[in-house]
């Protein structure tokens, strides 16, 4: 069994892990540093579709740091 790939960005001090491929229909489980504030994520992204933007743009809507972002 091979490991799934992952990347990681360099968000205000924190590496977060982020795993799958991302498309224009991706939704996201979303892991942070507070267990209560993990969800999944159904509503889209704005902007350039990457993983840097995507933890730029997800963060802002969680109190605690996201630590994983997984594109289902």
């Amino acid at each position: 069994m091979q490991a799934p790939h992952v990347y990681i960005v360099h968000h205000n001090g924190i590496n977060v892990e982020c795993y799958g491929d991302l498309e224009e229909t991706s939704n996201f489980e979303v892991v942070c540093e507070d267990e209560y504030d993990d969800s999944t994520w159904c509503d889209g992204i704005e902007g350039p579709l990457s993983w840097e933007q995507t933890v730029v743009y997800l963060q802002a809507y969680y109190a605690s740091d996201i630590l994983q972002i997984t594109a289902v």
